[in-house]
């Protein structure tokens, strides 16, 4: 980037990639404080930093109440799906934790997807590390299919991490851009004895 101005985009094959939203995160700003929703919000994705940063994966960007994290870049990682998969069980303990302790609950949907994704610095003024391509949007597909509370994964996540994680089959679903897949949700780590 010092040297000529741009950076090369690179592909990176083997990553995974988690998308979380938050269920009615709007009519609560409307409704609410938005400074406390704000200091909130911080608090909560201060949390997920953290859980994130402990298994190895970058936190790529938050859009408003939408949080995304990738596994498997900038540095390959062969454990990429079962390390996504680790931070979303612990980003849903936290919050189910989180609500038990306070007036307000948040509910959040989590998607994942495994698949290839393309990572460059973008912009011009400011720059941003950011991903694109279809293992990003197959990702966002599973949140926005996903249910409250809930971790939706791709078939290609779950071929992954199905000896070592408990799933549950959802069934065929038209997945816009991607036609039929088969989803499931991903319930728990199955413990290790060793």
């Amino acid at each position: 980037m010092k040297d000529y101005g741009t950076v090369t985009p690179q592909v990176f094959h083997n990553a995974s990639i988690l998308m979380l939203d938050f269920v009615g995160h709007t009519e609560k700003a409307i409704a609410q404080d938005p400074a406390a929703l704000v200091t909130e919000l911080n608090d909560i994705f201060n949390v997920f930093d953290r859980i994130t940063e402990m298994f190895g994966c970058e936190r790529i960007r938050t859009v408003g109440d939408a949080y995304m994290a990738v596994s498997g870049l900038p540095e390959p990682h062969p454990d990429h799906a079962h390390n996504i998969a680790r931070v979303a069980l612990r980003m849903l303990r936290y919050i189910e934790r989180r609500n038990a302790a306070h007036a307000e609950a948040w509910l959040c949907r989590i998607g994942i997807n495994s698949g290839p994704v393309v990572g460059s610095l973008v912009g011009v003024q400011k720059y941003v590390y950011d991903i694109f391509g279809p293992g990003v949007n197959m990702a966002a597909r599973m949140e926005s299919l996903s249910e409250p509370m809930k971790i939706t994964i791709s078939e290609n996540t779950y071929r992954l991490i199905k000896d070592d994680f408990i799933c549950t089959e959802r069934g065929e679903f038209e997945v816009k851009g991607f036609g039929q897949q088969v989803l499931y949700y991903l319930d728990r780590e199955i413990p290790s004895f060793r």
